[in-house]
């Protein structure tokens, strides 16, 4: 009788780490506290799956990598191959100080596996490629905007630098205004072709902008924005544009768990250090999703224009701290009826301090 000298790893785990970059991938794996395999590969999953199904069968392979360029492509990759991948925040993954000033790529990958091993790591949210597309579609138009803004003071520096700042009229830049500057003297023939395509740049970034937002205003008509979209524009100060950010930034409202962890990923709350007795306040925090905190801090500014309430809540405020500090206090509570209108499916109710659940609104 022939003896059976196939090898099985049934029941065992392999964690594996990997270090991902555009041309090369450096993986690092554990088994039982064991580093079984470390090496260097192409940057293909089935590559990898392969490898581990021919030298470890029947064990069962965890996957890690940091966030970054690639996005989430990679792990709906190994999703999709049946095989169970995290997606961690970088700056969330423990480091020792010789691990900072000895980075290398082998290192990296290592301490991935070691962290999954240790069940130290926790995952960022994956998002369904519908909702990252849309959030795609309205960051461009963000990135576009500030693109404008610097094509603006492009024009307005260019007519200060060469002695015509006579000729700025307002802070904005109407198609009248830019016809007024074409027709400009501006004393050579080389100066007015660089005033010419200057003022093109802007004229091209304003048609891209004015398209790009007839495109996301498209967007939010269809499912699953519209229904959503349509209750959080009744809250003053939330439009078009500031509403489908809110919605394609938190995507699921329902994967925070409590008001407090969505302002810690908002970036709604202070960065503590505190030691023994001693505790300092640094002030608002720079983590968190920083299009979200801002375009909820500028609602929060037009929400006090149009609800008195708030207005009246901004003023209780300030009398004990300075403007800045009382606008996000007024932040959150709009971020707290955002969160209310998304669970509850509800329209907003304008002229309301204080709502009639206590969980609804902390400050």
């Amino acid at each position: 009788m022939g003896k059976n000298n196939q090898l099985r790893f049934d029941n065992e785990i392999i964690y594996c780490g990997i270090d991902v970059h555009k041309t090369n991938w450096k993986i690092n794996a554990w088994m039982n506290n064991i580093e079984i395999s470390k090496f260097s590969q192409n940057p293909d999953v089935f590559l990898l799956k392969k490898y581990f199904e021919k030298n470890y069968p029947g064990a069962h392979l965890k996957v890690v990598y940091e966030a970054g360029f690639c996005g989430f492509g990679i792990q709906r990759s190994f999703t999709d191959l049946g095989i169970n991948c995290q997606v961690v925040n970088a700056s969330d993954i423990p480091a020792t100080d010789k691990d900072r000033k000895r980075k290398n790529d082998k290192r990296d990958a290592r301490k991935l596996s070691i962290e999954l091993a240790n069940n130290n790591l926790k995952g960022i949210y994956v998002p369904n490629e519908l909702m990252e597309h849309a959030r795609a579609l309205v960051r461009k138009r963000h990135h576009l905007v500030r693109d404008q803004s610097r094509a603006m003071n492009r024009i307005k520096h260019l007519l200060l630098c060469h002695g015509l700042a006579d000729s700025i009229i307002g802070e904005r830049i109407t198609e009248k205004y830019i016809k007024q500057l074409q027709m400009l003297e501006c004393g050579s023939i080389v100066l007015k072709q660089t005033l010419h395509f200057t003022i093109e740049q802007y004229r091209q970034l304003r048609i891209i902008v004015k398209d790009i937002t007839l495109s996301i205003r498209k967007l939010s008509q269809q499912e699953p924005f519209l229904k959503l979209q349509q209750q959080l524009q009744t809250i003053d100060g939330i439009g078009l544009i500031s509403g489908m950010v809110i919605q394609t930034e938190i995507m699921d409202m329902y994967r925070f768990k409590t008001f407090d962890s969505l302002c810690d990923y908002t970036g709604l709350v202070p960065d503590i250090y505190s030691s023994n007795d001693r505790m300092i306040v640094r002030g608002i925090s720079n983590r968190g999703n920083k299009f979200l905190k801002d375009t909820i801090i500028e609602c929060s500014w037009a929400l006090l224009r149009k609800d008195p309430a708030m207005l009246m809540k901004y003023n209780e405020y300030k009398k004990r701290m300075n403007g800045n500090k009382a606008i996000i206090r007024i932040a959150k509570h709009l971020l707290a009826r955002v969160r209310h209108i998304w669970k509850n499916n509800e329209a907003y109710c304008n002229g309301i301090i204080e709502p009639s659940n206590n969980a609804f609104l902390r400050h």
